[in-house]
């Protein structure tokens, strides 16, 4: 599936615990949130990216951590990486519309459906939402169910919730510094 030929990694810390960062000359192809009961990161990548040479660099990925994290005195995530997306024509399009929704806001399932030209295909939505492959930089975390429920998360839904809670919290500070 892909034809990379090496993918540099790293782990580093990130508001939400460890971060698991993957690169190529061509982008980020991967930011996974490091949980206990995952797989050792090279072998994470290797199942995702088995044609390619895997190479550790720590230092790269906490500089690359920082960067997905830091925060604008407007209390927006301004990361400006380069994002390397493998996915299908309908993935690809649901991923770019994930990327649309501000920081600290949420949509419904249905209305990012909508938002992409194809009401009523929610399901659809969150399957491609449960491919993403990076954590964060494309926010499924800002989905939501039409109830306001949270619901479902790759990473955990408590790691959900406390994503949500974050971006809250940055733009409380970032109102009161106004």
């Amino acid at each position: 599936m892909h034809t990379l030929t090496t993918v540099r990694y790293g782990l580093g810390p990130t508001p939400f615990g460890f971060g698991l960062i993957g690169w190529t000359d061509q982008g980020i192809v991967m930011l996974h949130l490091q949980q206990t009961a995952h797989p050792q990161p090279q072998d994470l990548l290797a199942s995702e990216f088995p044609d390619c040479t895997l190479a550790r660099d720590n230092k790269e990925a906490k500089a690359y951590l920082e960067q997905v994290f830091q925060i604008s005195k407007s209390g927006h995530s301004q990361p400006r990486l380069t994002l390397a997306m493998s996915g299908s024509p309908f993935q690809l399009k649901v991923w770019q519309a994930l990327r649309g929704i501000p920081f600290g806001q949420v949509r419904s399932y249905g209305a990012l459906a909508e938002s992409v030209g194809h009401p009523g295909a929610a399901r659809a939505v969150g399957s491609a939402i449960a491919a993403n492959q990076l954590a964060y930089l494309v926010p499924c975390h800002r989905v939501v169910r039409a109830t306001g429920e949270t619901g479902q998360f790759r990473w955990g839904a408590a790691l959900k919730v406390q994503m949500l809670a974050w971006e809250a919290r940055q733009l409380a500070v970032s109102n009161a510094d106004r």
